[in-house]
C-alpha cells in the first residue's frame, strides 16, 4: 500500500469509527444498570440512628525522644567494616563530569 492509501485509512478510521464507538460506548453506559442485577432499583432511605456521643479517649502519651540516627559514616562499636547499602564511604565512585569542550567557565 502507498502512503496516501494509508494515510486515507488512518483518517477515515478517525473520522469515522472512533465516533461510533464513542457513540456505542456512551449509549451502553447509559442504557446500563446503575447497580447489581440483584439489588432494588432505589431503596427507599433509611431512619437515622440517633446520635451518640462516644466517650472521649485520653490523650496520647508523649514518646520519649530518641537519639537522633547516627551518620552514615559514623562506625558503631562491635560493627567495625559495616557499611549499609545506602551509604558509601568518601562520595561516589566516581569522579566529576569532564567538561564539555570549549566552554570557559
Amino acid at each position: 500500500m502507498s502512503h496516501a492509501a494509508l494515510v486515507n485509512v488512518g483518517l477515515w478510521y478517525i473520522i469515522v469509527v472512533q465516533p461510533i464507538l464513542l457513540v456505542v460506548f456512551v449509549w451502553a453506559v447509559s442504557r446500563a444498570p446503575s447497580g447489581p442485577p440483584d439489588s432494588p432499583g432505589h431503596p427507599a432511605p433509611e431512619p437515622l440512628a440517633p446520635q451518640v456521643s462516644a466517650p472521649r479517649s485520653p490523650e496520647p502519651a508523649m514518646l520519649a525522644a530518641r537519639a537522633p540516627w547516627p551518620p552514615a559514616d559514623a562506625e558503631q562499636p562491635g560493627q567495625t567494616g559495616y557499611v549499609g547499602r545506602h551509604a558509601t564511604r568518601g562520595g561516589p565512585p566516581w569522579g566529576p563530569a569532564p567538561k564539555p569542550p570549549g566552554v570557559a567557565w
